[in-house]
């Protein structure tokens, strides 16, 4: 199988030949990684040899806020050990409401210190809020990344998901409990917060000009294990059925993103109209291997995944070989459109050499077939 930009325009067509389209997820040689050196040896196999999806951001505005009455406004603040505390402030509301995010030293994300709902008068506070201006996406941010990425790949748009947007402004377990005994408030919450990721949805598919990937994200705190697939579709289908409706009317490939047990709800995404799923976890984590979730599919989609990223960041060699066979027996006779990847993208800085070596046989592996 070729690798690149048009291998993924050929598997959406349903042209598939041996061995699989090949991608380190998330893998950015042009940003993140290609700025490290112990990614170097990584981004130069994958820049030969893989096709390359690497992630863009055009939707960070927290809550899909734009710029009006009601706005957001924030500041951050390095601590002297490399901690960065960056903090969010609603404005033009009757008080402020607040988030606060943190960074450590040697870790790319963030990880949440205090959430925008504390409270019952903070949810009320935020419900009452009205004629919010959604937030406008950062086109030129993926018109940027789409030259860089050229022929080697699609850029992947990460677009938020308004059940998981919705739950990250509470204490975790406090939203799952509302979800329960506040439901009609809740649901206010997600539709709102859905209208306005919509309306950014709509702007950059409309207004991008250039090819990419959108991937929501998110959808695993509303699938199984955490609800049932009734629940996940009540809370979240509309949604996804109507984002899955703006792509197709706008030519753009859509991929469903959903980390763990998705057996329950791989029909009525592929029923929906998406063109990836990914990232097929093995098990335990996972409850599909990859040739049941190719005969699922039925060619309406592409399966993409299969290798779990803890056995590439910890495991050994005979680890990481058996993972990719698996894989690769799984696809191998369905003749059917698969990418290859891992589970997730990975961001520690360093990489270490246990990771780096296992990371560059997974894509020999792959690219072999």
């Amino acid at each position: 199988m070729a690798q690149g930009r048009q291998a993924v325009y050929d598997l959406l067509e349903g042209k598939v030949s041996w061995p699989p389209v090949v991608v380190p997820f998330g893998l950015d040689p042009f940003g993140w990684h290609g700025e490290r050196e112990s990614y170097r040896k990584m981004c130069e196999f994958a820049l030969e040899h893989c096709t390359l999806f690497p992630k863009v951001y055009p939707f960070n505005d927290p809550l899909a806020i734009g710029q009006g009455d009601i706005e957001i406004v924030s500041d951050v603040v390095e601590e002297i050990d490399g901690t960065i505390i960056q903090r969010y402030e609603i404005i033009g509301a009757k008080r402020v409401l607040s988030m606060e995010e943190v960074q450590t030293p040697g870790d790319s994300s963030w990880k949440n210190r205090k959430r925008w709902i504390e409270n019952d008068d903070d949810f009320e506070l935020f419900l009452g809020l009205h004629d919010i201006t959604p937030a406008e996406p950062d086109i030129q941010a993926v018109r940027k990344k789409e030259q860089q990425v050229g022929g080697h790949g699609l850029p992947y748009i990460e677009t938020p998901d308004p059940f998981y947007t919705a739950c990250e402004m509470f204490p975790t377990d406090e939203f799952f409990i509302k979800i329960r005994t506040d439901t009609e408030r809740i649901e206010r919450l997600i539709s709102i917060t859905a209208e306005r990721i919509l309306y950014g949805i709509e702007k950059l598919c409309r207004e991008a000009e250039c090819p990419f990937i959108l991937r929501l994200i998110g959808a695993e705190i509303a699938a199984p294990p955490f609800m049932s697939r009734e629940n996940f579709l009540h809370f979240d289908g509309a949604f996804y059925m109507d984002v899955a409706e703006i792509t197709r009317k706008h030519g753009v490939p859509a991929s469903f993103h959903s980390h763990g047990p998705v057996r329950d709800i791989m029909n009525d995404v592929w029923e929906m109209g998406y063109s990836f799923m990914e990232p097929f976890e093995p098990l335990p984590n996972g409850n599909v291997t990859i040739e049941e979730a190719i005969e699922a599919a039925k060619g309406r989609g592409i399966v993409f995944g299969g290798v779990d990223d803890v056995v590439l960041n910890t495991g050994t060699p005979e680890k990481v070989r058996n993972a990719v066979k698996c894989c690769l027996d799984d696809a191998r006779d369905t003749r059917a459109p698969y990418i290859l990847s891992q589970s997730s993208t990975p961001f520690s800085d360093p990489l270490g050499e246990t990771a780096k070596a296992n990371y560059l046989l997974f894509l020999e592996l792959g690219i072999k077939g």
